[in-house]
């Protein structure tokens, strides 16, 4: 028996909408609606608000499950250029930098004061995990970017054609070191 429907009632069923969101995620919505609106179609009295208020928090519950499982599944976004990310640095890096850095202070520029850039700053060690600037995005198969590493010094390392991972040689996103 259908029954005239309260106005607090009415606004209620507004919440129980499903189509913004995306399909999946419809799927988990759609018998909320449903039952929502069966319920304000059949009953009467305060009751029935407080039922579709209570429905109202179990739906969006259950969409955040929902929404959640999926994200779970899903591969991390490729970075894109100018993201930060941590570069762990490998053995051939650090054999790059510390000569370089020893060359400028042997050779008495860093004290000359001539206002020149020069490779200037604190040792480095294989395994230092960096902050790392994103240059350029390749689409491989796996994607890989070139960086520029932000040592502890005056300079920076290119990294180039460096995959995410939580290995030498590798980037991880911001966080996850």
């Amino acid at each position: 028996m259908a029954v005239e429907i309260h106005p607090a009632t009415a606004q209620m069923l507004s919440n129980f909408r499903y189509d913004h969101l995306p399909e999946h995620l419809q799927a988990v919505s759609r018998p909320f609606h449903d039952l929502a609106h069966r319920l304000a179609e059949t009953l009467t009295g305060p009751e029935v608000t407080k039922a579709l208020d209570e429905l109202w928090a179990a739906k969006n519950w259950a969409v955040v499950a929902a929404s959640n499982n999926a994200l779970e599944g899903a591969p991390a976004p490729a970075p894109a250029v100018g993201d930060m990310v941590l570069y762990r640095l490998t053995r051939g890096d650090v054999a790059h930098i510390n000569p370089w850095r020893a060359d400028f202070h042997r050779s008495g520029s860093a004290q000359s004061r001539l206002g020149f850039i020069g490779h200037l700053g604190n040792h480095v060690q294989e395994g230092d995990v960096l902050p790392a600037v994103v240059v350029r995005v390749h689409a491989e198969s796996t994607v890989t970017c070139n960086l520029r590493v932000l040592l502890d010094g005056s300079d920076t390392w290119w990294a180039t054609s460096r995959a995410e991972g939580e290995g030498l040689g590798q980037w991880t996103r911001k966080g996850a070191v």
